[in-house]
C-alpha cells in the first residue's frame, strides 16, 4: 500500500462534518465537503500521512471515544509536487503546482485564480473524468466536473448541495471547454477562478481494472441496472444529475457482504443510514466485474428514466 495523499474522513455515528486533508496542502489543513467553508487549521486532526492510512489526534469529527468512523484514502506521490510556470512551458495560462499518481490516474492541483479565462495544467496523462474544485481562501461551493454530465464543457454539479446539474457552467466555470489530456479550462466565477484566490482541484481519470467514471439510467425496480466496470469496486459514489438528490457513497469496509447499503451523504453531515431499508434506493451488489443497482423507484439511486453519474 502507498502513502495516503488524500484522506477523507467522516463520523458514522454523529452529525459532524466531513474532513478532507491532502499532502499538498499539508497536515492540519482540512476542508469540509458538506460546507462552503474556507480551509481550516485543525491542530488536533490529521497529524501525518502514512503508508496505508494516517495518524490522527482527538478532534471530535474524526476521533471521539466510542464512535465509529470511515476513511477513504487515495495514494498520491508522497507529497512531492511539480510546478508548472505557464509562461515558460507554454502549457496552460495559469501557473499550477500538482502532485500526481499516474498509475492511479489521480492528481492534486493547486493554483491561484486570475479572474480571467484561462487553463491549468493538471499533470495527468489523460483528461480528467471527475474533477472537484474548492476555493480554499474564500467561502465558495465545491464545483464539480464529470464525464457523465450532459456536457463536461457546459454542465457542472455542486458537491455541497443536492442540486441537479447546472446548465450555465460553461459561462461561469469551464469557459465552455471540456478538460484535455494536459489542462482544464476555467471561466471567471469565484468558485473556480477569482482573482488572487487560492484553489485546490482533485482530478481523476479512469484506469483499466482500477477505476471508472460514467453514467447509468435508473429503471425504478428493485432489480436495478448492472454497471460494467471490469473490476470489483471498493468504493462506489453516485449522484442523480437531473434533479435534487444526495451525493451517496458505499464501500467494501462498512459493507462486507452483498447487498451493500450502508450509505453516507458527501454533501451533508447526516449519520450513516441503510439506503436499502429506507426509501432512498441507494445500494446494490459489489460484483467481480461491476456494480448491480438495487432499490426501488427512488431519486437518490434508481428513479425510473433518470440519469446518474457514478465514480
Amino acid at each position: 500500500k502507498g502513502v495516503s495523499g488524500l484522506v477523507w474522513m467522516k463520523n458514522r455515528d454523529a452529525t459532524d462534518s466531513h474532513q478532507l486533508y491532502d499532502s499538498s496542502r499539508g497536515k492540519h489543513k482540512d476542508l469540509q465537503s458538506d460546507a462552503t467553508n474556507t480551509e481550516s487549521t485543525t491542530t488536533d486532526g490529521l497529524q501525518k500521512f502514512l503508508k496505508g492510512g494516517q495518524a490522527i489526534e482527538d478532534d471530535v469529527s474524526i476521533n471521539t471515544s466510542g464512535e465509529s468512523y470511515v476513511s477513504w484514502n487515495w495514494v498520491g506521490n508522497l507529497g512531492t509536487t511539480s510546478t508548472n510556470d505557464a509562461s515558460s512551458t507554454g502549457v496552460g495560462t495559469i501557473d499550477s503546482t500538482y502532485q500526481v499518481n499516474s498509475t492511479a490516474g489521480f492528481s492534486i492541483v493547486q493554483y491561484t485564480g486570475t479572474g480571467s479565462n484561462g487553463t491549468v495544467k493538471h499533470g495527468l496523462s489523460s483528461a480528467p473524468e471527475w474533477m472537484i474544485i474548492k476555493n480554499t481562501s474564500h467561502t465558495n461551493s465545491w464545483i464539480t466536473s464529470h464525464v457523465g454530465l450532459t456536457s463536461q464543457a457546459t454542465r457542472s454539479l455542486t458537491m455541497n448541495n443536492t442540486n441537479g446539474e447546472y446548465t450555465d457552467a460553461g459561462t461561469y466555470f469551464w469557459n465552455s471547454t471540456a478538460p484535455t489530456s494536459s489542462v482544464f479550462s476555467l471561466a471567471t466565477d469565484t468558485g473556480v477562478n477569482g482573482s488572487s484566490r487560492n484553489y485546490v482541484a482533485y482530478c481523476w481519470h479512469a484506469v483499466d481494472g482500477f477505476s471508472k467514471f460514467g453514467k447509468y439510467t435508473g429503471n425504478g425496480n428493485a432489480d436495478g441496472p448492472f454497471i460494467y466496470l471490469g473490476f470489483k469496486p471498493a468504493v462506489f459514489i453516485v449522484k442523480n444529475r437531473q434533479t435534487s438528490s444526495q451525493w451517496t457513497i458505499l464501500d467494501n469496509q462498512r459493507n462486507k457482504f452483498n447487498p451493500v447499503g450502508q450509505t453516507i451523504r458527501l454533501n451533508a453531515t447526516n449519520v450513516e443510514y441503510d439506503g436499502l431499508s429506507s426509501t432512498y434506493g441507494t445500494g446494490g451488489d459489489f460484483l467481480s466485474n461491476g456494480f448491480k443497482v438495487r432499490g426501488g423507484n427512488y431519486t437518490d439511486g434508481n428513479a425510473s428514466g433518470e440519469v446518474y453519474v457514478y465514480m
